[in-house]
């Protein structure tokens, strides 16, 4: 039987720890940009497959809405937005500590800035960054 236990799951943005998640079964949220390639068949059945080198990704986190970790992500957004030249890109490590999954981004960059909604409910806060190049290595996990 395979184990998962979401709090053993570490998410550092610059070597700042990132933890107070939503509710929900998708808070972290990463995956590369593109297919690592392509096969095209010609008419006469023969075949070519062309690696893409293409290593970006995309990284999406839910947060809850007022939490000390989005007082830090937005800070860094405004840095990136007040002078991109002096902007330092963000780093990325996301460890399974149960299962040794991993996955790291190097060069990132916030896209898509989170909304303010509010209202009779929780509204997760949801910040979306690219990565020059994002790995992820996934691992066999415990009890398999």
């Amino acid at each position: 039987m395979s184990r998962f236990d979401p709090k053993q799951v570490s998410v550092l943005i610059d070597g700042v720890l990132i933890d107070d998640w939503a509710d929900g079964s998708d808070v972290i949220d990463a995956k590369n940009s593109t297919d690592a390639g392509a096969l095209t068949v010609g008419a006469n059945g023969t075949g070519v497959f062309v690696a893409n080198p293409d290593r970006s990704g995309t990284l999406a986190l839910k947060i809850k809405q007022h939490s000390a970790n989005n007082k830090y992500l937005a800070s860094r957004m405004a840095q990136q937005r007040n002078s991109l030249k002096a902007f330092t890109p963000i780093t990325l490590e996301i460890r399974d500590l149960l299962n040794e999954d991993v996955v790291t981004g190097v060069e990132g960059y916030f896209t898509t800035p989170p909304g303010f909604t509010r209202g009779n409910g929780h509204n997760p806060e949801v910040w979306t960054l690219v990565f020059v190049q994002l790995d992820i290595k996934l691992e066999r996990g415990l009890g398999n």
